[in-house]
């Protein structure tokens, strides 16, 4: 059952931090000489994964730190919407599955619905038990595989479909930064999107069907942007130096979308680890979920890594920053 009381949240959180994955166990990592080495290293921080790969030690990881959050979150709306990403990977990956006439892969028991009640509904092609929001979109998309099996349109219509929902949710939560969180990855996901979309030479109607729903910036401005993807760098200059030169760069050459997308992911994590230690606001119980989700990221581009040859310094340059870094 969730708990009020933010201090009791923060307090169970901060109980959790003695594993935490810093930067100086990130050097320990990538110091290791080998795959084995870095697996034994984990070990030593902690980290259970003996005999597993890099993707189960992080799943393992990541669905701790969901259930803990799930457990003490006083406010279920705000720490929700971090979840709700994991019922939009499950969807889609039913979604596609049945289409395919295969069984899903591992389901993640990150989101906030169980896995079983999705796993029902899309075999069932019913969706009443789901949010208006989401049964809607469902429902208009079940039309679309009655015609055509369309794995764009399964992502598309999920993704738009959790984010409207997300916009829901957040209209219950105090928390500025949590909100702008949000309208923020709405923003920096429509940019990546737009220069995908040029990429691709498809049309401006084609964009307009894939923008998600929650930014600042209004539909109309990413349509001048996709006429000028240049413009992109002036719609996401309200997030810094930093975000509107790796945007300009995006532009004039697709090669750097990865750090467009990097850049993304240091800013929007900014604001949470600069609350880290603040024990009166929930920043730090979203915070804490954030930071096991680049943890275990981190862990899974490391144990990669070194399993393919690459050395230290080629890793190093992929790797996002961690919370409170």
């Amino acid at each position: 059952m969730p708990q009020t009381s933010v201090p009791y949240a923060v307090a169970r959180i901060r109980a959790q931090g003695r594993d935490r994955l810093d930067a100086g166990r990130v050097e320990r990592l990538l110091s290791a000489s080998d795959y084995e080495e870095a697996l034994r290293t984990l070990a030593e921080i902690g980290w259970s994964g003996e005999g597993a790969d890099a993707e189960a030690i992080a799943a393992a990881r990541v669905e701790s730190a969901c259930a803990l959050v799930r457990k003490v979150s006083p406010c279920p709306d705000a720490t929700d919407c971090f979840l709700l990403r994991y019922d939009a990977l499950n969807l889609k990956m039913l979604l596609k599955a049945r289409c395919l006439g295969q069984r899903p892969k591992r389901l993640s028991a990150c989101g906030v619905y169980p896995p079983e009640l999705l796993e029902h509904a899309v075999a069932d092609h019913t969706y009443k038990r789901l949010p208006d929001v989401l049964r809607e979109a469902l429902d208009g998309l079940e039309k679309t595989l009655a015609v055509r099996e369309d794995a764009l349109a399964i992502d598309t219509t999920v993704d738009k479909a959790v984010f409207a929902l997300t916009v829901q949710k957040l209209r219950h939560v105090r928390s500025g930064v949590i909100r702008d969180y949000f309208a923020g990855r709405a923003d920096f996901l429509n940019a990546i999107m737009l220069l995908r979309v040029v990429r691709m030479e498809r049309d401006a109607a084609f964009l307009r069907e894939m923008l998600l729903p929650g930014g600042t910036v209004a539909e109309e401005s990413w349509m001048e942007a996709f006429a000028r993807p240049e413009l992109v760098a002036k719609l996401l200059a309200p997030y810094g130096k930093r975000a509107a030169q790796a945007a300009l760069a995006a532009a004039l050459d697709a090669a750097k979308l990865p750090a467009l997308e990097k850049t993304m992911d240091d800013r929007l994590l900014k604001p949470f680890s600069a609350l880290r230690l603040d024990a009166l606001r929930l920043e730090p119980v979203a915070g804490y979920l954030l930071a096991a989700e680049r943890e275990a990221a981190a862990v899974r581009l490391i144990l990669t890594g070194k399993a393919n040859g690459f050395d230290a310094e080629e890793i190093k340059e992929r790797l996002r920053e961690l919370y409170g870094g």
